[in-house]
């Protein structure tokens, strides 16, 4: 009997021990209790994040069942920042209450939540649930606004610009910038949108996530960045790295891979962007090689300091 009280007393240090492993490794310490989410200087790994919808949510893209989860996503590939991203289609979506989502994430250091979601999703009833749970969730730090702007048909079809107009926009900015807690308002940034006249809505916004949809255009990813860089100067700005062309429907290769991580990478170390964001959790348990490289380039790039 007393050896088995020794085992069990031995299996919950080793596991004391692991859980500690793991909040270092994915550069928590405190923040596990929600204390102090602020982006600071330090680590490559403290500037990356994983862009994350619920599970399985691209199936009708890649056709095979993915089953990790958001918090998971983050866990494996040891990254400490994710975006929640609401997908409202029949394969996957964060149903009410939305909290309930968010204790899972609570060892993360920063959650940033959508309030237009995959496709330009929104709804009053969604953004004043999101907008409550951020205001008083300690690690949330933000609103994330995904496919936002319109382009091509969808523009014209729709007569307008944006999933929301800008009244809608600036009541929801007041609201974060307003009393108590300070959220910031993050957006999807196509390259596609670069030559649109967006300049009233983007005085509005905090982070801008450089997205490559297609991903032969890589070749112009520079050039494209640096074109941002015309835009209002209080933006701040991350990139978007795919593991997945939706366009072609097949996984990133990897030197296009490495192209975007490489470029990321140089401009966090000149202090151009404040981060990367890794696109997503439903792709990081099919065996693609853009995700097993991406790993291994983050264990080796994570603990550089900024």
């Amino acid at each position: 009997m007393d050896d088995v009280k020794d085992s069990v007393r031995i299996n919950r240090r080793q596991l004391l021990l692991a859980s500690m492993g793991l909040a270092a490794g994915l550069g928590v310490g405190e923040m596990a209790l929600g204390q102090d989410c602020e982006a600071k200087k330090g680590t490559v790994r403290d500037r990356l994040w994983l862009f994350a919808s619920p599970a399985n949510a691209d199936y009708p893209y890649h056709q095979r069942r993915s089953l990790m989860t958001p918090a998971e996503g983050a866990f494996y590939l040891d990254v400490p920042n994710i975006l929640m991203i609401q997908n409202h289609t029949k394969w996957g979506e964060f149903v009410s209450p939305l909290s309930q989502y968010a204790i899972a994430l609570r060892p993360l250091k920063r959650v940033v939540w959508s309030l237009v979601g995959s496709s330009g999703y929104t709804t009053p009833e969604y953004r004043a649930e999101v907008m409550e749970m951020a205001k008083h969730t300690p690690n949330f730090t933000g609103l994330y606004m995904d496919d936002f702007f319109f382009t091509g048909k969808k523009r014209e079809r729709e007569g307008r610009q944006a999933a929301l107009t800008l009244d809608e926009l600036k009541g929801i900015r007041e609201q974060a910038q307003g009393p108590g807690k300070k959220l910031d308002i993050w957006v999807t940034f196509y390259t596609d949108l670069l030559a649109l006249p967006l300049g009233d809505y983007l005085k509005l916004i905090d982070v801008l996530t450089l997205w490559t949809w297609r991903s032969e255009d890589l070749q112009h990813l520079e050039s494209n960045f640096r074109k941002t860089e015309q835009l209002p100067s209080h933006l701040r700005k991350t990139l978007g790295c795919y593991f997945f062309d939706f366009t072609k429907r097949e996984p990133l290769p990897i030197p296009q891979m490495k192209l975007q991580c490489e470029a990321g990478l140089e401009w966090l170390r000149q202090g151009k962007i404040e981060g990367i964001v890794f696109l997503s959790n439903s792709e990081e348990d099919l065996g693609f090689e853009s995700v097993e490289w991406t790993r291994k380039w983050i264990r080796k790039v994570g603990n550089i300091k900024l």
